[in-house]
């Protein structure tokens, strides 16, 4: 889900949703996380003292799941509260992403996280976007965690896209080269999409991914700003076919 092919990413919280033609979800998300006014984060306790933030998806009792959601911090935008086009449905097990069509939804989080070196996901696949392929140009994933940075605005490239810290997004992929970081339209100077793994259908996988020394190298930076903001998207808007995709996340670790 390209925050360039978007124009942007998200909206803040209460924000009313704002999609000018040939904008996409980028925009959205860049406003929420530059503009959302409160840390939504959930640590759980850990006997692994190199664990300093974790969030569960696997850990659903019943009731609402967007409700559930939001009590870990988590906002829907886009499309990702309207189920004819992209349902987020928890298991017990983990949380499943579902589009059922060209959409595009997200979840976005707000955090303050100053100690990391690495990300590790537990998430996997069931069904990649048709052609989806960062490196042939064609921005559609089946699953995306995205990494903020600091709260040091950086030019978007275009004076409607909102500026924005910058961000790392990382997604699962059956083809693309693992570790590249690739440029969308825009946010040139602060924002880059990285294939952390690759995924073959229906198989969950552990990603350990580092973070902090892949900021370093993407942004020429030696010093590493607190991680302000996480997100997780499934975005089929720019696919072929149906647009349909389906992915799932049981839990998102940072490591010092």
């Amino acid at each position: 889900m390209d925050l360039n092919r978007n124009v942007g990413s998200t909206r803040a919280l209460g924000v009313v949703r704002l999609r000018p033609r040939g904008f996409h979800l980028r925009l959205l998300l860049i406003c929420a996380v530059t503009l959302i006014g409160f840390v939504g984060f959930a640590f759980r306790a850990q006997s692994d003292s190199s664990i300093t933030y974790d969030v569960l998806f696997s850990d659903y009792a019943g009731g609402a799941p967007l409700k559930w959601l939001a009590n870990k911090g988590f906002q829907p935008q886009r499309d990702a509260d309207n189920p004819r086009k992209v349902t987020f449905t928890p298991t017990g097990e983990f949380l499943r992403l579902e589009t059922k069509r060209q959409a595009a939804g997200l979840l976005v989080s707000a955090t303050d996280i100053p100690v990391y070196s690495k990300i590790r996901i537990k998430w996997g696949v069931d069904a990649f976007p048709p052609g989806a392929s960062y490196a042939k140009g064609v921005r559609s994933e089946a699953i995306m965690v995205y990494v903020f940075f600091g709260t040091e605005k950086l030019p978007s490239g275009h004076f409607l896209v909102p500026d924005s810290p910058y961000f790392i997004g990382l997604f699962l992929s059956d083809s693309d080269p693992i570790g590249e970081g690739f440029k969308g339209r825009l946010f040139h100077a602060g924002g880059r999409y990285v294939c952390a793994d690759r995924a073959q259908l229906g198989q969950s996988i552990i990603t350990e991914y580092p973070i902090a020394e892949d900021f370093k190298q993407l942004f020429g930076q030696a010093n590493l700003p607190a991680i302000s903001g996480l997100g997780i998207d499934i975005d089929t808007e720019n696919a072929k076919g149906n647009g349909v995709a389906k992915s799932f996340i049981s839990e998102i670790e940072i490591l010092r």
